[in-house]
């Protein structure tokens, strides 16, 4: 885990197509896959920085499967319900620049 957050972290700030907004309701319910078993895709919630919070949604493809794809979401704090926001794990993500 402690390489993989790093790998994710690199592609959000590098990455072609950078992080997507979604809506609150979105964020809310790829945020309930976090940790979740599943074999096509996997979901990391990455943390929050300059009050956004951010996902990793991983999808493999269907044609190959040895191909995966990155998406990182990210919704603004202030979208969120209060009660919601605040069980949010408070993990800051840093700069690797």
């Amino acid at each position: 885990m402690k390489l993989f957050t790093p790998l994710l972290l690199a592609l959000l700030l590098c990455g072609c197509a950078g992080p997507r907004h979604v809506s609150a309701t979105k964020f809310k319910q790829e945020y309930a896959w976090v940790g979740q078993p599943q074999s096509m895709h996997t979901v990391t919630y990455l943390g929050q920085r300059d009050g956004r919070a951010y996902i990793c949604r991983r999808s493999m493809s269907t044609l190959s499967q040895k191909t995966w794809s990155d998406h990182v979401i990210y919704v603004e704090l202030a979208e969120l319900e209060p009660a919601f926001r605040d069980s949010l794990p408070k993990t800051e993500m840093k700069d690797t620049r």
